[in-house]
């Protein structure tokens, strides 16, 4: 394997984790945004049910062809630093088989950090700033990284998984979950995109190349408000989490909270002596 600068690993699984599609098309944005290289793919028929998670026809002029199931995984040539970005399909099956090679891929790139995006529905307005959680298993990666602890129990996918397999191989990893309005969404969504965009820079310290997703989220955004608009319930039941979500920001926003957010932004910034950014 190459030699590769302060790796980190970025990880979307699209299915049951991608609301929207918001965490693979990321992924899929900082592929095309920089050079790259591919490292190989996770590529066993065993762990799709291609009932469920159906290969493609594809047809080119030289004929057709058939796209099959696979985990791709290429390093992303940042000028800071190198993401190895881990993309594909969640396995439908041998979900501890597949964790394991997974994890014994990772093992080799030996990385400052595991971040797995992923994107669910909730409530979420979509004209108010769609939120992002930052969690992770690992007390001292939340310490760290200043994130909130992972306390989630119940049915879980393959992100709890491997995030547990990373905690007992003491690879230290969080996930990054965009809140995705549920009353819109059909992929794509470039509004959940930005935002998650925003917080992985803040999390890998580094800026990204956002191109036109600023320009998409803002068109998304004009385009929900005149559909919600030619149906009253539409817009009546908007204008009640719109209100909701306001009574909470403000609800949270005391002297004490603004601080905790101040003093996470610097250290992930490296004002945190224990940053390896700091001087």
């Amino acid at each position: 394997m190459e030699d590769l600068r302060n790796p980190a690993v970025a990880i979307a699984f699209s299915g049951w984790n991608d609301a929207g599609n918001a965490a693979s098309d990321l992924l899929r944005h900082l592929i095309e945004s920089y050079p790259g290289t591919d490292l190989g793919v996770i590529d066993d028929e065993r762990y799709w049910d291609f009932q469920q998670t159906r290969p493609m026809l594809h047809r080119a002029a030289d004929g057709p062809w058939i796209e099959w199931p696979v985990i791709r995984v290429r390093v992303v040539h940042h000028p800071e630093r190198d993401i190895v970005a881990v993309l594909g399909p969640e396995p439908n099956l041998l979900w501890r088989t597949f964790s394991q090679e997974l994890v014994k891929a990772i093992h080799q790139i030996d990385p400052e950090i595991v971040l797995f995006l992923g994107a669910m529905l909730s409530d979420a307005p979509h004209s108010r700033p769609l939120p992002v959680g930052v969690y992770s298993t690992d007390p001292e990666v939340g310490r760290k990284f200043s994130m909130e602890a992972n306390d989630y129990t119940g049915p879980t996918g393959m992100i709890g998984v491997a995030s547990q397999l990373l905690l007992h191989e003491r690879i230290p990893s969080a996930s990054l979950w965009v809140s995705v309005p549920h009353y819109v969404s059909t992929p794509p969504n470039p509004k959940a995109q930005e935002a998650l965009l925003t917080e992985l820079e803040s999390v890998l310290r580094v800026s990204l190349d956002h191109a036109e997703i600023p320009d998409e989220a803002e068109k998304w955004s004009m385009a929900v408000d005149q559909l919600s608009q030619q149906d009253p319930d539409i817009a009546e039941y908007i204008g009640q989490l719109e209100e909701a979500r306001d009574a909470e920001e403000v609800e949270g926003a005391t002297g004490d909270t603004i601080a905790a957010e101040l003093e996470k932004f610097l250290r992930r910034q490296g004002d945190d002596g224990d940053s390896p950014t700091a001087g």
